[in-house]
């Protein structure tokens, strides 16, 4: 591990090298082939709740179900600015992504789900829909339905507004079981799985072919970016006709029922893009064995505050590096991150951690990559 430099107080650079983006890209290039020379290293600025990190969000009404007419474009692009302002200072290996705002959750929106700004949390939240009655209450993708408008909307004057300054990706898109759990609430679906699994199946069929049309339509209208996309939160560059998914809902189940309800549907949308990465939070039941067996172009997996740590997940991680390209994301102190640059294999490895500003950016920068 490099030392850390001994420059006079006055003389310590703010914020980590603000590289050549063609480098950056590069750089992703040799990771997703799991040959880069070096651990990729890069940082998150800012609040991590939607509400609280976008300054447009703040006039999103509470208390009542949001429609999309409640959603104005262009403040939104605003915060796009100084976001990528403020990640460019504290430089590193990642490239500022920017999506459809991923604080709404759009595909429960689109299914009919009630989505309410909860500015208390400084999230949005869904709620099951009146009615639900089953499969045929999901409803048939519609390019045209409002709230897909107001998706493309938003890609397209994103695309404008970044004139080739940043990459564009698809925005947050929870996966099957997550959907699952917002139709019929987060215990209702597991008794559901019991008591009527033929209907969970249909359902889980239809939802995964909403999921990948969504998927497709933005994938249309996001503009290559030297040669890639980007994406909704990680701020990582892949290759184009990339996409993120996630099952976060997935901890909620048994490994049993995950392997009879949800795994093929995510081995179908893994199947279905250029390139997939699936995100996980470590806590509970998380399906990574089976993940590292689908098509998946990358790993992400959390460090959550108050779940388990570096040093319990390594065995995780070397699991993962051995088959895939993995990022590591979260609030990661000297111990956390010394452990992973000095125990953990460096091909195929990225590295993203929060931090308060440029200053924190640069000392780690220089610690651990010199």
């Amino acid at each position: 591990m490099p030392a850390e430099c001994s420059l006079a107080r006055d003389e310590v650079p703010r914020g980590a090298p603000v590289l050549p983006i063609e480098d950056r890209v590069e750089r992703f290039r040799r990771f997703y082939v799991r040959a880069n020379d070096r651990p990729l290293f890069g940082f998150y600025v800012g609040s991590e709740y939607p509400l609280l990190r976008y300054s447009a969000a703040r006039s999103l009404p509470g208390g009542r179900p949001l429609t999309p007419e409640d959603v104005d474009v262009g403040p939104y692009l605003h915060d796009c600015d100084r976001l990528y302002a403020e990640h460019e200072a504290c430089g590193g290996d990642f490239i500022w992504s920017a999506t459809a705002y991923w604080g709404i959750p759009w595909l429960e929106a689109a299914v009919g789900c009630p989505i309410i700004a909860d500015h208390g949390t400084g999230s949005i939240r869904s709620e099951p829909p009146v009615g639900f009655n089953g499969p045929d209450s999901v409803p048939q993708f519609d390019a045209s339905a409002p709230w897909m408008r107001k998706l493309v909307e938003f890609i397209d004057r994103l695309a404008v507004r970044s004139a080739g300054r940043w990459p564009i990706g698809t925005t947050r898109m929870r996966g099957i079981a997550d959907l699952l759990s917002a139709l019929y609430g987060g215990a209702g679906f597991i008794y559901a799985m019991m008591d009527r699994p033929d209907e969970i199946i249909e359902i889980g069929r239809r939802l995964t072919d909403f999921w990948i049309a969504c998927g497709r339509m933005q994938l249309e209208h996001v503009p290559p970016f030297h040669g890639g996309v980007g994406s909704f939160y990680y701020h990582i560059w892949a290759p184009v006709g990339t996409i993120w998914h996630q099952e976060d809902a997935a901890a909620l189940l048994s490994p049993g029922l995950y392997d009879r309800f949800i795994r093929r549907h995510d081995q179908r949308i893994a199947e279905s893009f250029a390139g997939c990465i699936m995100h996980q939070h470590p806590t509970a039941f998380v399906p990574t064995d089976s993940y590292i067996d689908m098509p998946f172009t990358a790993l992400e997996l959390h460090v959550d505050e108050g779940g388990p740590d570096v040093a319990a997940l390594e065995p995780v991680h070397r699991r993962i590096l051995a088959r895939k390209p993995l990022l590591i994301w979260g609030h990661l102190g000297d111990n956390d991150l010394d452990r992973i640059f000095t125990r953990l294999p460096m091909e195929g490895l990225a590295v993203m951690t929060c931090v308060d500003g440029p200053e924190q950016a640069g000392r780690l920068w220089r610690r651990y990559v010199g």
